[in-house]
C-alpha cells in the first residue's frame, strides 16, 4: 500500500529539504545529531558511532565548521592527539529549529492520512 501526500505537504516537505542543501546532506544532518546530544565526541569516536572514513568524516566537519555549526580542537589526552569534534551555539539552534519544523511537517503530512488508509493501518491491513 502507498500512501499519496497532497501537494501542499509534499511541497513544503521538498522546499524544506532544499532550503538548507547544506546540512541536510545526510552524514552531516548525522553528525549534527548526534553532537546535539553528545555536545562534543572525539573524532575517531563520530567516525567508528557513524561508520565514515576518516576522508569523509573530515570532509564534512570542514564544511560544518565553515558554516559554524562544530567547533574543531585538538588537544593531547593521555600523550597522545586527540581531535574534539563540539557543537556550536548556532549548531544546536540549527538543530533545534530543523526539528521543529519536521515535526510540524510530520504533524501535516499524517493529518492528510485519508481516513480509510488509517482504519485498514489500526486493522492490521485488512
Amino acid at each position: 500500500m502507498s500512501l499519496s501526500l497532497d501537494g501542499d505537504v509534499l511541497n513544503a516537505l521538498v522546499g524544506f529539504m532544499e532550503e538548507d542543501r547544506e546540512t541536510f546532506v545526510p552524514a552531516r544532518l548525522s553528525i549534527l545529531v548526534y553532537l546535539y546530544f553528545t555536545q562534543k565526541a572525539q573524532f575517531t569516536h563520530l567516525q567508528n558511532k557513524l561508520n565514515l572514513t576518516s576522508g569523509n568524516l573530515s570532509s564534512h566537519l570542514r564544511k560544518l565548521q565553515d558554516m559554524k555549526l562544530v567547533k574543531i580542537s585538538k588537544h593531547f589526552v593521555e600523550l597522545k592527539p586527540t581531535t574534539i569534534v563540539t557543537i556550536t551555539k548556532e549548531g544546536i539552534e540549527k538543530v533545534q529549529s530543523q526539528l521543529v519544523r519536521m515535526r510540524e511537517l510530520v504533524s501535516a503530512a499524517v493529518l492528510k492520512i485519508p481516513n480509510d488508509v488509517s482504519e485498514t493501518q489500526q486493522n492490521g491491513g485488512v
